[in-house]
């Protein structure tokens, strides 16, 4: 289990290593006409078929843009701006956008002020068949404040739709989409001034996937929110949301569903959280074959706000449901349902932390598992381990520097676990007997040397329905006369 922990998180960390450089294809800059001046804005537009329109703007110098569209029913758009903070000498020096789209009804909007800038899109099928009602839309900046940027949209197929949307310095997004009736937004908001921006990847594959990235904040040179989605499957959603506040660094978030490769762990915090659960239940290192695969009607939410904290969930199989909230600094949360492909079904689990340096991890696989964990206070760790069908397991931790851990092989297992500062208790029920091992329940509350609580019994949690990621906002292109 360990391995296949690494190898589903390791794609994740390798794509955000790039900092600055998300890896997607750039801009080709196009070479000047001999015999132009030397600081000369340049571009190339070629269009075939029926009924294409493009239109170029640019202000500056040694700008270029480079457009090419094949089809029936294609437009784009390319607008590049200069005088950023009033310095003419270097106005928009060197941005690049370039569109290329082959299909049917395609669009295409690039809007770029600043420096440094470089856009891409690309709508079409190299195969043959023919793109249907692809639409892109990137902007990077406005207040003439954009430097550094990198945004690229890639879409093939039908009905797919991709927003970018960066402001100010330093950002990185890339999409792609590959399948029928995709969807992804991404807005990034850095600040102040020469901050140093957000991260984004969103790769999804499939039918009916959707994914929405939204990230603000940033508060130093090295305050960078990190938010990663990758999707295989079909009628997959994501929603992340990190909010970058007072002077930690910024917030990591990945969602991985339905997949079959190698990946590793991206982080010392997450690796550690994983340990403690390996540690705790060895027996689900036996399931690793390394592999995931499709991932239907799975559904991830994840919101972070503070600073340096690290979310991940990775799903595989079909039917899963899992959200993860974190607000304060320093927290880890890790949520993993179905770990192998011999079975995935309805899985939930939710997590909520509110405070520092907490840690909770839930990992599930085979049936309808409900795993319900949530955290108050500072320096609290959850464990929770369940195999086997109809699982329950709600821990609630208030206070400081408690420790709870579950551990549910089996059928029909119930565990409820209250503590409040500074406690320590560990669940074991039906360790490794599945198929008719029995309906063992366990009510467990530990309160301080205070503790006046009152337990809320044997009720089973039912996890919050998990928000679904805002449909890409539609545009539409002004005529181009």
């Amino acid at each position: 289990m360990k391995k296949l922990l690494v190898s589903a998180l390791a794609l994740t960390f390798s794509l955000a290593m790039y900092a600055q450089d998300t890896g997607a294809q750039k801009a080709v800059q196009v070479a000047q006409i001999p015999g132009s001046a030397t600081t000369a804005n340049t571009g190339e537009s070629i269009q075939n078929g029926s009924s294409n329109a493009v239109q170029v703007r640019q202000a500056g110098t040694e700008q270029s843009v480079l457009t090419n569209q094949d089809g029936v029913g294609n437009m784009a758009r390319l607008m590049q701006t200069g005088n950023v903070n009033g310095n003419q000498a270097l106005s928009g020096q060197l941005n690049l956008a370039e569109v290329d789209q082959d299909g049917y009804n395609n669009q295409s909007t690039t809007v770029q002020e600043g420096d440094f800038n470089n856009a891409y899109t690309k709508q079409n099928n190299d195969g043959g068949d023919q793109s249907l009602a692809n639409r892109a839309l990137i902007v990077q900046g406005t207040g003439q404040q954009a430097e550094n940027n990198d945004a690229a949209i890639e879409q093939d197929g039908a009905d797919n739709s991709a927003f970018t949307q960066q402001t100010y310095d330093n950002s990185d997004a890339w999409t792609i989409q590959s399948g029928i009736g995709n969807a992804s937004e991404i807005k990034q908001n850095a600040g102040p001034e020469n901050s140093a921006g957000h991260f984004a990847i969103v790769d999804q594959l499939g039918l009916n996937n959707e994914s929405r990235i939204n990230q603000s904040g940033a508060n130093g040179d090295q305050d960078r929110n990190t938010a990663i989605a990758r999707q295989t499957g079909m009628g997959n959603d994501v929603e992340q949301i990190q909010v970058s506040t007072g002077n930690a660094g910024g917030n990591t978030a990945d969602v991985l569903q339905g997949f079959s490769g190698d990946i590793t762990v991206y982080s010392a915090g997450q690796d550690d959280i994983f340990d403690a659960v390996n540690a705790f239940d060895p027996s689900l290192a036996g399931d690793d074959d390394g592999a995931g695969f499709e991932a239907t009607n799975a559904v991830a939410f994840q919101t972070q706000t503070g600073g340096e904290n690290d979310a991940v969930i990775v799903q595989f199989g079909d039917g899963n449901n899992a959200a993860q909230s974190q607000t304060g600094d320093s927290n880890v949360a890790q949520a993993i349902q179905n770990l192998t492909p011999d079975a995935g079904f309805g899985n939930v689990s939710s997590q909520t932390q509110v405070g520092n340096d907490n840690a909770a991890t839930i990992v599930q696989n085979d049936r309808i598992h409900t795993s319900i964990q949530s955290q108050t206070g500072d320096g609290n760790i959850i464990v929770a381990a369940q195999r086997g069908t109809g699982n329950v397991s709600d821990i609630a931790q208030e206070g400081d520097a408690s420790y709870g851990r579950t551990l549910q092989h089996g059928d029909f297992n119930v565990s409820l676990l209250t503590q409040r500062d500074g406690q320590s208790y560990s669940i074991y029920q039906n360790q490794n007997q599945f198929g008719g091992a029995g309906g063992n329940q366990a009510d467990i509350l530990q309160e301080g040397p205070m503790g006046t609580g009152v337990q809320r019994g044997l009720t089973p949690y039912t996890a919050t329905g998990v928000t679904a990621p805002v449909q890409v906002a539609s545009f539409t292109l002004a005529p181009i006369n």
